[in-house]
């Protein structure tokens, strides 16, 4: 054979081993870029799966947007008029309250002014009593019938004392009640709030669990395409192996091992 016909050979035969080579390059960097493709994908679907979900019941509802990643919580239209009930009965337990818990001895007062009137009327009785009775003793006027007249009216000052303790004591129970009872309306109110909230929380709760299951996969496809992009990344240029090939064929120089 002669040395142009050993040269067509060679030539040949590197460049089969050139084409080869290319041919499994692109089919390396196709594989390497429909894993990148299939990555990029799982990727949007965790994140499309970690979302919070919307949800309702008969208490209300939970919205999401991922959009402008906010959360609309509503009451259903029933329990929506009872926390606004509570909030407008709080309020006008609020507007009572204000007066008499900023003076509450005012507020004592204005009881005792109150009842005063019908014991007012018991008390110039026994006034009149005594002196009408002094009177026909011939005492009136005298030290004991002004004795008597001091005792009786010690006697009224206690009772009218005690009277404004009491009254100071119900203004004070009305407070409390008026307190309490504003409490309760908004406690009521507010509570309400939480039923959609705990609807949020399944929701999120719901999406979180979906995104992690989402995340394991894309770990593992993650994995996967490493280990395809090592492999590409092994393998051989197609102009080095057609030049090793020629350089076996002996192109260059004698054969190796001969």
């Amino acid at each position: 054979m002669g040395f142009f016909d050993g040269l067509g050979s060679t030539l040949l035969g590197g460049g089969l081993a050139f084409l080869g080579a290319r041919e499994d390059q692109k089919a390396a960097t196709q594989a390497a870029q429909t894993q990148a493709d299939l990555i990029r994908d799982a990727n949007n679907q965790a994140i499309e799966a970690g979302q919070p979900f919307g949800v309702g019941s008969i208490g209300g509802t939970a919205e999401f947007d991922p959009d402008s990643k906010t959360a609309l919580l509503n009451l259903s239209p029933e329990l929506q008029d009872i926390y606004q009930g509570a909030l407008s009965r709080s309020g006008l337990f609020g507007e009572q309250l204000l007066p008499l818990a900023a003076d509450p001895f005012g507020a004592a007062d204005v009881f005792y002014e109150q009842q005063q009137p019908f014991f007012q009327r018991d008390e110039d009785r026994l006034r009149t009593d005594l002196e009408t009775r002094l009177l026909a003793q011939g005492r009136l006027g005298s030290t004991g019938g002004r004795e008597q007249m001091g005792t009786l009216e010690e006697s009224i000052l206690r009772g009218q004392n005690e009277r404004r303790t009491q009254s100071f004591t119900q203004a004070q129970q009305l407070i409390d009640s008026l307190l309490g009872r504003e409490s309760g309306d908004i406690g009521t109110a507010t509570g309400l709030l939480a039923i959609p909230a705990e609807l949020a929380d399944i929701g999120m709760g719901v999406g979180g669990d979906l995104g992690a299951i989402a995340g394991a996969g894309l770990r593992a496809r993650a994995d996967a395409a490493s280990g395809i992009a090592q492999t590409a990344s092994n393998r051989v240029s197609p102009f080095s192996a057609g030049v090793t090939s020629l350089a076996n064929s002996g192109l260059f120089g004698n054969k190796k091992g001969t």
